[in-house]
């Protein structure tokens, strides 16, 4: 028994100790390295697209039809153009205050929790193996750390997937304990490089399944002008304030889908930052996907009143003193079906500790998720419209998970959606109904914003 808590130290003492001293020896170098996934979201130029020669001779010439040239007009404001058209005047500069989109977690989270999990493991087994209180109740120590562990893991990323599956190397290691029956030093060693082997699988998987951004693309969205986007009102999202917003687009792609593994998965998150006015700046919405619609959460419902009004005033700020600075959202995903939601927003100046602010914004995230608490109500709202005016909101959702969809969809905390019946539907006429010609419902019908003024973030 004391081989083996001998072991479990020394085991111990090479995996935390040593590393503990490297990083003190090396500390900036690590630093840098850890650091370098958050400075990646800083600068728009640092952004690479690997594409086959052929596929850009396509591609950029289709791209050039969009191109924008910004044209300062006095500090910190532009005019835009495409070609020689004036699209906007006097509208904030976009590299002023830009915004940026994190997949931190939703990219890593699986993998960072099954590397906890190993680590308890690594901790725990080799002196809880043989424990006389363990052996003598017949107990069996991986009942004790399985749920601690689970329970930890959902602390740490609130979402139950991620916490069963990061977890499962506690039971692996018990397999793997009664294969090797390790009674010494060298045998534990083996059973740690088979859990080591098991962190490079989950890393694998990550990699093949979990999403991962894309460079973004900057819109203008302009409500009048040359540069309007829609021929139809009704298509307009009539809620916004302003008159030109800059609109940050991130596209995330997903290799493979678990329960597609053939497929691709894309979903969006843009980031709708006002560009005119005296709330140029402000970062006002964010829209996200979900089951072909479009849903605008506001600035107000991703956080706490008072640390919301605190990042504004920072922008305020910021801007005037002339110095640039960005919106960072911390975006999650779901680990099945990789549906985005939101995890936390900050605003930064550029180069004032930056990097280190980055991170401070990740751990603060990994206890946060905004939502709407008031589903039961926007189900029944979803009921009426279905029973009393023959409108089913999700008709396109399979049967078997709609029920799950609608409630997963009714907790984010958006306030508006457009395309409410689903921008993939095609309405297909009945047999016994009128032969009357359907238009194309409006993108924005007033008449479906389900959620419009009711939702509860207590």
């Amino acid at each position: 028994m004391l081989e083996i808590l001998a072991v479990g130290l020394l085991v111990l003492f090479g995996l935390v100790l040593v590393p503990l001293f490297l990083i003190l020896v090396v500390g900036k170098v690590l630093l840098a390295l850890l650091l370098l996934p958050f400075r990646f979201f800083r600068r728009l130029g640092k952004y690479r697209i690997k594409y086959r020669r052929e596929g850009a001779e396509e591609v950029l010439p289709a791209l050039e039809r969009f191109r924008l040239t910004i044209e300062p007009t006095r500090p910190g404001r532009v005019a835009v153009r495409k070609g020689d058209t004036i699209l906007a005047e006097d509208v904030m500069d976009p590299y002023l205050v830009s915004a940026y989109s994190s997949l931190f977690l939703a990219a890593y989270k699986l993998p960072i929790a099954s590397l906890i999990a190993i680590l308890a493991v690594v901790a725990v087994a080799p002196v809880a193996h043989d424990l006389p209180l363990l052996s003598a109740t017949g107990a069996d120590w991986v009942l004790v750390v399985l749920p601690v562990v689970i329970l930890l893991l959902f602390a740490l990323f609130r979402d139950w997937f991620t916490a069963f599956l990061g977890a499962l190397p506690v039971p692996i290691a018990r397999v793997l304990i009664e294969v090797f029956r390790p009674t010494g030093g060298e045998q534990w060693l083996a059973l740690f490089a088979a859990l080591a082997g098991l962190f490079v699988i989950y890393v694998l998987i990550d990699w093949f399944f979990m999403p991962r951004p894309v460079p973004p693309v900057l819109f203008l969205y302009a409500a009048k002008g040359p540069g309007q986007a829609y021929e139809r009102p009704g298509d307009a999202p009539y809620w916004l304030e302003g008159d030109y917003y800059w609109v940050w687009r991130y596209l995330i792609l997903s290799p493979a889908e678990i329960n597609k593994f053939w497929e691709k998965d894309w979903e969006r998150v843009e980031l709708w930052v006002r560009a005119d006015g005296e709330n140029a700046g402000d970062l006002e919405w964010i829209v996200t996907d979900s089951h072909y619609r479009e849903l605008w959460i506001p600035y107000a419902n991703l956080g706490r009143p008072a640390h919301l009004k605190r990042d504004r005033e920072l922008m305020k700020k910021t801007v005037r003193e002339g110095k640039p600075g960005f919106w960072l959202v911390e975006v999650d995903a779901n680990l099945i079906f990789h549906a985005p939601f939101i995890r936390t927003v900050s605003f930064l100046c550029e180069g004032e500790g930056a990097p280190t602010r980055s991170v401070w914004h990740l751990l603060r995230s990994m206890w946060k998720q905004p939502q709407d608490r008031n589903v039961a109500a926007h189900e029944r709202e979803l009921y009426r419209l279905r029973v009393h005016e023959g409108l089913d909101l999700l008709e396109d959702v399979p049967e078997f998970v709609e029920r799950w969809a609608a409630r997963q969809m009714l907790s984010q905390p958006w306030t508006f959606w457009r395309y409410p019946l689903g921008a993939a539907t095609r309405r297909e006429r009945r047999l016994y109904e009128k032969r009357v010609e359907h238009e194309l419902p409006p993108a924005s019908d007033p008449a479906l914003q389900i959620k419009e003024a009711s939702v509860d973030l207590s």
